[in-house]
């Protein structure tokens, strides 16, 4: 079969269609999970039974990623953030669904564009019907603004897939409560609502492009990155026509080949620009995906930069989150803890009232997770400091450090899911810890942090919330 024929012509947008398709998927795993739990209840051997699990969570996981459309995103989603509210095995599963949706076909694509833009505009733009990539919500094309001979990308959202995420995220829900996948834990609901709104702004181009045009902006005289232009002519709800520009994965081994003075320029712009979403423009890209970062390589010196791309995660923080987290993550940089914990409480991570044991617990998860970002003193493992005194992000250890902490406070019965937007920001700043780390990137971050330090006079807390 060629690979034209291999193209779909559209999805099933029917909510009766797609809830039979994952009805008949709850009846399978369910029936995996019946066997699996006669197997283990006449044999004994929890060892075997647990491989067996990981195996129905598997079959799960892939049958799901095969209903292609926005049940494919919701599941990545709820990979990014998982692991704070399933079983391991669940959330090792999630984390392996990937985009594999074969490209729509160009006669499909078209119809979109001619419907978004109309016949009119299409005539300025030269489009290679063969698609850049395909994901599960979209797919992307090069062309050329026929006038200007400007290199584009145009990314298309896929016909009627907007009218599928309330009656796929449903589906899905009920069907990982039925199936037992999901714990219940509190606040989830409220959680998994959140979610759903942020699966509608993702098809929406026009807010996209707007956050695209505030990036673009925020940045224009930081020479170490690269954003691209958009073209609002040619954008609407479902097309987002954008300048092509030229990089590498940050995976390469090009990338990996740069001298260790260009990657630690690279790894101090990533966490920089983390700090600016979080403490100047409390509005961030929250999808920690490698891929929305590549390095465009200075052929003929040093001058390499990061280009940003995929804007659809953008996210404003609410003020008074902000501020309150900024406090608190400055003060875990400055290894307070008691003004660390007066924040937590105030933002509802823990109570007053909870037994000493459990706040030192949270609070030594907390300053952990600020050791990158002070100097290197007594606290920091010999590991995590280079021969010339810088720390080592790779070598560090430091996300299997705080890991095992935070398995340890998540079966306590004090855990509850954490606020969300505490969730979006954290993982974002593990994600960008993981990047800082691909690149490996040996460099002091306390230099980078201290211009958000307070003044001595504004240290003290406020009073702890009851």
């Amino acid at each position: 079969m060629s690979e034209k024929d291999k193209s779909l012509h559209g999805l099933k947008t029917g909510a009766f269609s797609r809830r039979f398709e994952l009805s008949k998927l709850g009846v399978r795993y369910s029936a995996r999970a019946v066997r699996q739990n006669i197997w283990q209840r006449f044999s004994g051997d929890n060892e075997a039974a647990l491989a067996k699990r990981t195996e129905n969570i598997d079959f799960f996981v892939e049958e799901l990623g095969r209903l292609k459309g926005s049940v494919v995103k919701i599941g990545q989603i709820m990979a990014t953030y998982s692991d704070y509210m399933m079983p391991p095995e669940v959330a090792e599963a999630l984390h392996k669904l990937e985009d594999n949706t074969p490209p729509m076909s160009w006669q499909s694509i078209r119809k979109v564009l001619v419907n978004e833009l109309g016949e009119e505009a299409l005539a300025n733009l030269e489009i290679d019907t063969q698609p850049l990539a395909a994901a599960s919500l979209g797919q992307v094309h090069r062309a050329v603004l026929r006038d200007t001979g400007e290199q584009l990308c145009i990314k298309v959202q896929y016909p009627g897939v907007e009218d599928t995420i309330d009656a796929d995220f449903s589906a899905v829900m009920q069907l990982l409560k039925v199936s037992r996948l999901m714990p219940s834990v509190r606040n989830l609901d409220d959680w998994f609502g959140d979610i759903r709104l942020l699966l509608h702004k993702e098809v929406d181009y026009e807010q996209e492009r707007r956050d695209l045009d505030f990036v673009r902006h925020a940045l224009r005289e930081d020479s170490r990155f690269v954003v691209p232009k958009s073209y609002p002519a040619f954008c609407s709800r479902r097309v987002l026509t954008m300048s092509y520009e030229q990089a590498t994965s940050v995976n390469s081994a090009d990338v990996a080949a740069l001298a260790q003075p260009r990657r630690n320029r690279l790894g101090k712009a990533v966490l920089e620009l983390f700090l600016s979403e979080l403490f100047e423009w409390r509005r961030m890209q929250t999808d920690p995906n490698f891929g929305n970062f590549r390095v465009r390589i200075d052929e003929e010196g040093d001058d390499d930069k990061l280009l940003l791309l995929d804007f659809g995660a953008m996210r404003l923080l609410p003020e008074d989150f902000a501020s309150e987290f900024c406090d608190m993550l400055l003060a875990a940089c400055q290894r307070d803890k008691p003004r660390f914990l007066e924040y937590s409480i105030s933002l509802g991570f823990m109570k007053s009232h909870f037994p000493q044991s459990v706040l030192d617990n949270f609070v030594d998860i907390g300053v952990d997770i600020a050791e990158p970002l002070r100097a290197i003193d007594e606290h920091v493992p010999a590991r995590a400091v280079t021969e010339d005194g810088h720390y080592w992000w790779r070598n560090s250890g430091l996300p299997q450090r705080i890991a095992k902490r935070a398995v340890a406070a998540s079966i306590s019965k004090y855990f509850a899911l954490p606020p969300k937007d505490f969730l979006y920001v954290m993982r974002k700043l593990m994600g960008v810890y993981a990047l800082i780390a691909l690149l490996d990137a040996q460099f002091n971050a306390d230099g980078v942090v201290e211009k958000y330090l307070p003044k001595p006079e504004n240290k003290k807390g406020r009073k702890a919330a009851k």
